[in-house]
């Protein structure tokens, strides 16, 4: 039981963010540039509180060691039941809060250099302190109603910031466009919910699960459910097929690229399937169907970003590829593994964002073939990226190489071996496509003017790019696992692991650290590092022929799959005529329907003035003429009942003389 102060540091840690963005929307134009400290005076105080959460769960403030879980009743209905409003926070949501508010953080400090000058600079923060915020409330739900709240918050915040510069046609677009695709996940998703909700009575987590254990909800029914609640996860993290949108949300400015990939939106659909990982065990059927579209997701992007020369639109495949990393771990039933991707994924992500919006913001170009030669002028930005590449690529001993293992390792110790490969190639194809990207960026000579006029970033932005970085090395090694044959302690997987009855409905053993795995994994890896360097920097020449003799499959790749081609010749292109007729019907029937009784009023109206002429004579002729009127009504209605009482008399009378 938590005391009332505990309950209000843990409440005030998605509140401060939000009362930020009321703040700066109420007096930002009076604030101006100096929006940036109340912003970062917020986060920070949240950052603070999350750890105080995260050292409760763990047991290292006294009276800890347990989830901190609260809540009160948000809506009351007639039947008895009510929807809850509350907290909840163990192992997993207490390093999502910590990882979500340091990002975020360290984003925010970044982008008061970046986005100087913009006209709607207190906008963009409050926009990015209710984005926080939402994904904070969101990882605090204990229940499927609360995390929609949020979970939409989440969605409408992104809207705004990808189309920040609205004045460009193309941000306008990737906006409603990252608006529209994950709206068809969300849909799911609240099919989802209402089903759970109409079997169980309940939409808390907890009570879902154990109804699905009693019965309430099982069979097809409750896969149906489960992976409609998938859809969800998908729409959010970018999953195929739903992963056109991410790409394009880099028209965004690059920190609010940063905090979507690395903490906040594409985060959230992970993190739903690990906060629902009771009920998705449950269905063997749900949990296959992740893992297969997390591997194909994987391998997927991860050839699509082989070929971009927006450096942006490289890091943004990659994340939809890690991303897929991620599915595929908690598909697998690793999930412990799972969530350690997503954790050191925040931090090697966020600092190549961070490392490209340098570049950016040195040159002012997203053009990997008009740089060059960078990293003479920018060496601080050249390691960074190096750093958050190799770590990335899941070299040992970086950050990125042990949660990555851990997931190629489970997808072989399972015996799925297809999804081994799959892996296993991506691996190979991750590595390649970064350090192209690194090796055309700062290697050679500068291919254009801004690129030799281009100076490091000033010390407010490559100041959180040298702190994610130490990050990115050192992040991992919390969890190296204790086979490895160092004298350490896995603290992560003793922190972050699944409930003893998702252990148990698994049926999973824990597996020792293979040496040989990890070594092919590292060897693939570095085998993609050494074909980028023979392309891009030993014989740059065969790069440009290879793309020339296999053109058709450079623009395959380049088109991504032609993915953006397809839905619009299907998809859109049926909602268009869908909206075509819905406008059509709305204005010829409706339309004609409501304008006619109108102008028929009007006729009437028109013929009843004519006989208001101011003559008493007509008056009369008109009164005499309704008399009559009326005479012949009532008269005929009278001659009727006569006819009538005859014919039946008549008919009386015959039917009686017949029967006698």
């Amino acid at each position: 039981m938590q005391t009332v102060g505990q309950q209000l540091i843990i409440t005030a840690i998605p509140t401060l963010p939000a009362l930020v963005f009321l703040v700066l929307v109420l007096t930002g134009r009076l604030l101006k540039e100096n929006a940036q400290y109340v912003a970062i005076l917020g986060v920070t105080i949240s950052l603070v509180f999350s750890v105080f959460a995260l050292l409760f769960v763990a047991g290292i403030v006294p009276g800890g060691g347990v989830p901190i879980e609260f809540s009160v009743n948000w809506i009351d209905l007639n039947q008895g039941g009510s929807f809850p409003m509350g907290v909840y926070i163990d192992g997993l949501a207490a390093v999502m809060l910590v990882v979500v508010s340091f990002v975020s953080l360290m984003i925010q400090l970044y982008s008061g250099a970046f986005m100087e000058g913009d006209k709607r600079f207190a906008w963009f923060y409050a926009v990015l302190n209710l984005f926080t915020a939402s994904m904070l409330g969101l990882v605090l739900a204990p229940n499927f109603i609360q995390l929609y709240v949020f979970w939409e918050l989440v969605g409408l915040c992104s809207y705004l910031l990808v189309g920040h510069w609205f004045e460009k046609p193309s941000a306008r677009d990737a906006a409603v466009k990252a608006f529209v695709v994950t709206r068809i996940g969300d849909a799911a998703l609240f099919v989802g919910i209402i089903i759970f909700w109409a079997t169980t009575g309940s939409t808390a987590f907890t009570d879902v699960s154990e109804a699905a254990q009693a019965g309430f909800v099982g069979g097809s029914l409750l896969t149906t459910a489960v992976i409609l609640v998938f859809v969800g996860a998908v729409g959010k993290s970018a999953q195929f097929p739903l992963h056109v949108w991410l790409p394009d949300a880099m028209e965004g400015p690059t920190p609010v690229s940063a905090l979507i990939h690395a903490a906040t939106m594409v985060a959230a659909g992970v993190y739903l399937v690990a906060r629902t990982y009771d009920i998705f065990v449950q269905s063997p059927t749900a949990m296959l169907v992740v893992a297969y579209i997390g591997g194909f997701t994987a391998l997927m992007a991860a050839t699509m970003a082989l070929v971009k020369k927006d450096i942006k639109r490289v890091i943004a495949y990659s994340t939809v590829s890690q991303l897929g990393y991620m599915m595929l771990g908690l598909g697998l039933g690793s999930y412990t593994a799972g969530i350690f991707h997503l954790y050191n994924h925040a931090f090697f992500k966020a600092l190549l964002f961070l490392c490209a919006g340098s570049i950016i913001y040195a040159m002012d170009s997203y053009n990997l073939f008009e740089m060059g030669g960078l990293r003479r002028r920018m060496p601080i930005t050249f390691w960074a990226m190096v750093i958050a590449g190799i770590s990335l690529s899941g070299i040992f001993p970086f950050a990125g190489f042990w949660s990555k293992d851990a997931i190629v390792a489970s997808a072989y110790e399972e015996h799925y071996y297809l999804l081994f490969g799959m892996a296993l190639l991506t691996v190979f194809l991750t590595a390649f496509y970064i350090f192209r990207a690194i090796f055309l960026a700062f290697t050679g000579e500068p291919r254009t003017e801004p690129a030799r006029e281009a100076t490091e970033s000033p010390g407010i932005m490559t100041g959180p790019m040298l702190i994610l970085a130490f990050l990115a090395i050192v992040s991992g090694w919390v969890g190296i696992p204790e086979g490895f044959g160092l004298p350490v302690r896995d603290y992560f997987s003793a922190f972050v692991r699944p409930s003893e009855f998702a252990a148990a409905t698994l049926g999973l053993e824990a597996h020792a650290f293979s040496f040989a795995l990890g070594g092919i994994s590292v060897a693939a890896a570095l085998l993609g590092i050494g074909l980028a360097y023979a392309l891009y920097v030993a014989r740059p020449e065969w790069a440009g022929a290879l793309a020339a003799r296999l053109s058709w499959l450079h623009t395959f790749l380049d088109k991504g799959w032609y993915f953006d081609e397809l839905y619009g010749a299907t998809v859109v292109r049926f909602a268009m005529w869908l909206g075509m007729a819905t406008r059509g019907f709305d204005r010829n029937v409706i339309g004609g329907l409501v304008g006619g009784v109108g102008r028929g009023t009007l006729g009437t109206g028109g013929l009843l003035q004519k006989l208001q002429s101011g003559g008493v004579q007509a008056y009369a002729l008109f009164i005499l003429l309704s008399v009559l009127i009326i005479g012949v009504i009532v008269g005929a209605q009278y001659a009727v009942m006569v006819i009538g009482l005859i014919a039946l008399i008549t008919i009386t009378a015959f039917a009686v003389g017949a029967r006698l």
